[in-house]
């Protein structure tokens, strides 16, 4: 991959960073991660997070804020599908917002109990959606809100039982051609990291110093049979590890000219 190629996708590489990465510092156990690499630049498009906005006071400053904390009173069974849609693109706002609370230099550590609660109410609230329509996807519930979905799920570590019974949906619904499959390859490492294993994929990635000091993309967890790592990830229609690594190098390195940028200071919590 050359540098200018990288700088090309360097707005999709640090979105989608910033879109989950933040889910490291939610939960003690979790991982940073990259998310889903898409099979062309419609997919990219469709699973990057936009820039989060400034709307940051609900959750600075509190040691812990119920009034930040959904509550979701109406059966899910009661509700249409635009009204369910409605639901979960608040949801997508809400975790937008949480991107930027996750990366401020200024936060409140125990404000992470207010992020956590979050996380629980969301996923609770989509665990009734599944029961009642199934895995929300774009056809059914439109872009946005399948998007929500997929980060809430994501950031469920708390209940991996849950995780599982959702990536046994999507693997359904990929042979449907229904989902990509690089959505399956992340949860699928995702889970795998909450439990403590290997992951497959090689999507759980880090900016840590290697030897020479120097911050470097880095797996969060070892990699489960490394040399046949890029056939696994081919099978997900995903690109060879090492050219993941080098956009993720290049977009790290272009990110110190824009100075607003969350890659910019970003580095791993366990250095």
């Amino acid at each position: 991959m050359n540098r200018t190629l990288a700088r090309s996708i360097t707005p999709i590489l640090l979105l989608s960073l910033v879109g989950c990465a933040h889910s490291a510092t939610r939960q003690a156990d979790e991982s940073r991660e990259m998310t889903p690499e898409a099979q062309s630049p419609s997919e990219s498009s469709a699973i990057v997070v936009s820039t989060p906005q400034d709307n940051r006071e609900f959750v600075l400053g509190e040691v812990y804020n119920q009034d930040a904390v959904p509550s979701y009173t109406e059966a899910v069974e009661s509700m249409s599908l635009e009204q369910v849609c409605a639901e979960l693109e608040e949801m997508y706002e809400h975790d937008r917002d949480l991107v930027s609370v996750s990366y401020d230099p200024d936060r409140d550590p125990q404000s992470l109990e207010t992020v956590q609660a979050i996380d629980r109410a969301h996923a609770e609230r989509l665990k009734e959606i599944v029961v009642c329509i199934g895995w929300p996807t774009r056809d059914l519930v439109g872009l946005k809100a399948t998007q929500a979905a997929y980060m809430v799920i994501q950031h469920a570590g708390h209940d991996v039982e849950f995780q599982n019974e959702c990536l046994e949906m999507m693997v359904d619904l990929v042979a449907q051609g229904e989902l990509p499959a690089s959505y399956v390859a992340l949860l699928t490492d995702r889970i795998r990291v909450f439990s403590g294993q290997p992951q497959v994929f090689g999507t759980q990635m880090q900016m840590a110093r290697n030897d020479l000091g120097v911050l470097v993309p880095t797996p969060t967890v070892p990699i489960e049979d490394p040399d046949h790592l890029n056939d696994r990830r081919a099978l997900m229609g995903m690109v060879a590890h090492e050219q993941f690594v080098e956009a993720i190098q290049l977009a790290y390195e272009a990110s110190h000219i824009d100075t607003n940028s969350s890659f910019a200071s970003y580095e791993t919590d366990s250095e």
